[in-house]
């Protein structure tokens, strides 16, 4: 056999092996990089489920880092918005939490199980924005202007109002909170400093257990009038559906005790507080 063609079969053996080495190492190589991304997005996706969108945002970020898809960018962007729009949401910014949610909801290649915590995010910011509205500010402002006749136990009065609103104590309503406590301490004070009421006049006012509130809403011993609709005791958050109904139709929602919301509830005959009419107010304050 001629030297040339020994020469080349070993090339080409050579060439052979050569890339089958290449091959694997890259196959290998590929394997490498494929796992680690499925890693993070899996890391991410837990972190999802758990709510936790500053780990899944990392997680996101760190798969894209491994392999540039449009998919762990859409991820991470997602968990990002998720994030701005509860923070905006603490702050009382409605309006710019809405905007992170609805890029949630629209996003390209998003995930599936974001989309859905974004809506269901979009509709609690929608109820706190509503609660804030109808009921929290319209308090606030009652208070301020208390406080700027110096009837200092009616102010105390609007303020702990807030602190009875059943939904005060959620995640969302903590700076309202601090606004009504420190509001209500002021003012306890400066209406000792004043005088400003009998003491029977200053328990009734800033416990928020005046003679008109009868107490409705509470059971067991001691409660007083009748508390149930359709044999069912009505709850604190329907009460506060009631509150906001009223006041939805231009009524002074804060002047109704919780008996007169739940007896106008009674006298409605309506399946769910939503339901109410205005006609259904006005059939009530009839005489």
């Amino acid at each position: 056999m001629k030297k040339t063609t020994i020469g080349t079969i070993v090339a080409v053996v050579i060439i052979a092996i050569g890339g089958g080495v290449f091959y694997a190492t890259q196959k290998s190589n590929n394997d490498k990089v494929e796992a680690s991304y499925n890693s993070a997005m899996t890391t991410g996706k837990n972190a999802v489920a758990d709510k936790d969108y500053s780990e899944a945002s990392s997680a996101f970020a760190k798969a894209f880092s491994i392999k540039k898809t449009d998919q762990a960018k859409a991820y991470k962007n997602q968990s990002d918005n998720m994030i701005s729009a509860i923070n905006a949401t603490k702050k009382g910014k409605y309006n710019d939490a809405l905007n992170e949610t609805a890029n949630v909801i629209q996003r390209k290649n998003g995930y599936a199980v974001l989309v859905k915590q974004g809506k269901k995010l979009k509709t609690t910011i929608e109820d706190v924005q509503d609660n804030y509205e109808h009921e929290i500010q319209p308090i606030f402002l009652a208070a301020s202007q208390a406080e700027l006749a110096k009837q200092y136990l009616n102010a105390a009065d609007q303020y702990q109002k807030v602190l009875d609103l059943p939904y005060i104590d959620e995640q969302y309503y903590s700076q309202y909170k601090t606004k009504a406590e420190k509001g209500l301490k002021d003012n306890q004070k400066a209406a000792k400093e004043n005088n400003n009421g009998s003491s029977s006049q200053s328990y009734n006012s800033i416990s928020g257990k005046g003679p008109d509130t009868g107490n409705a809403g509470k059971t067991g011993e001691g409660s007083i009038g009748n508390h149930k609709v359709h044999g069912k005791t009505v709850t604190n958050k329907q009460i506060a559906q009631l509150r906001k109904r009223v006041g939805k139709f231009g009524y002074d929602s804060m002047s109704w005790s919780p008996q007169d919301l739940i007896d106008l509830y009674r006298k409605s005959g309506r399946t769910k507080p939503s339901k109410i009419t205005k006609q259904d107010i006005q059939n009530y304050l009839k005489p």
